[in-house]
């Protein structure tokens, strides 16, 4: 990465420093590194601090040691517990693939809430009667109200207002996106954050009342086909997915937990995680 994308990556949430971890040896030469993005979050009805584990480093030179003298470990565990101290009620997860989420499982810092699976439908011409789509601006007023008025109906998730849109994909120094709006006879519904290849249609991210799912999904499914691809993939919570068409792949993602000194039980996540 270069600098200026490690800067967007920590710091381009402006809440701070962030609570990253880094090891070195005593000649100086940086050995590990344990990322957590800060971010604002969501709790059953009220604000909480959310903090993205990733980037989880350790040189070579530095591998292979067992229990607590395994820097794996020894990160992880100093991260975990620096969030715990500074704020008892956050909430930690992270998207590592299996091998690295069976290290930090056998550490005891991670718990699997889910596997990812991508959920693949063919793209279609058609929307559901009244609805339509057509692209928003990141800086549209209406995100922030849509948020106040869906908020209530997500009980763990992403504070995914005006603020979160520009910041994880107006100003992404990595890739560009677009932000489509789903309006029902002029309403604003809902929104999708789209990313086109010459094979699919990702929605990279989605704001949309869990019961309006299934109409609204017709809405990525209309525009990849007007996009010439034959597919459209979305990544949802199995709660989230299990009513919904389509073939359901699996990634190699897992959705982890962090559980070393942090309160949110991996019950209570697997149930109410919206990702």
């Amino acid at each position: 990465l270069t600098a200026s994308q490690w800067r967007w990556k920590y710091m381009g949430t402006n809440m701070g420093l962030p609570p990253v971890r880094l090891v070195f040896n005593r000649g100086g030469h940086l050995l590990g590194h344990a990322g957590a993005i800060p971010l604002r979050g969501w709790r059953q009805g009220q604000p909480l601090p959310f903090f993205q584990i990733c980037d989880v480093m350790v040189h070579p030179v530095a591998r292979g040691q067992l229990g607590r003298q395994n820097l794996f470990t020894v990160l992880v565990r100093e991260l975990l517990s620096h969030l715990a101290e500074r704020w008892p009620d956050a909430f930690a997860y992270g998207f590592p693939g299996q091998r690295p989420f069976r290290f930090g499982e056998y550490a005891r810092v991670y718990s699997q809430v889910e596997q990812v699976a991508a959920l693949h439908r063919l793209s279609r011409r058609g929307l559901f009667p009244r609805l339509h789509t057509r692209p928003l601006a990141w800086n549209d007023p209406r995100l922030d109200r849509l948020w106040a008025r869906l908020a209530s109906s997500f009980a763990l998730s992403l504070i995914r207002d005006r603020a979160y849109l520009h910041w994880r994909y107006a100003i992404n120094p990595f890739r560009a996106y677009q932000l489509l709006g789903i309006y029902l006879a002029g309403w604003l519904l809902g929104w999708g954050v789209i990313q086109k290849n010459d094979r699919y249609l990702r929605v990279i991210d989605l704001l949309v009342s869990r019961r309006w799912l299934k109409p609204t999904l017709a809405a990525p499914d209309h525009a990849a086909a007007v996009a010439n691809v034959a597919k459209m993939e979305i990544w949802l919570p199995a709660v989230w997915r299990e009513t919904l068409d389509g073939q359901k792949k699996p990634t190699g993602v897992v959705v982890a937990n962090m559980i070393w000194r942090l309160p949110i039980p991996t019950t209570e996540v697997q149930g109410a995680l919206y990702y």
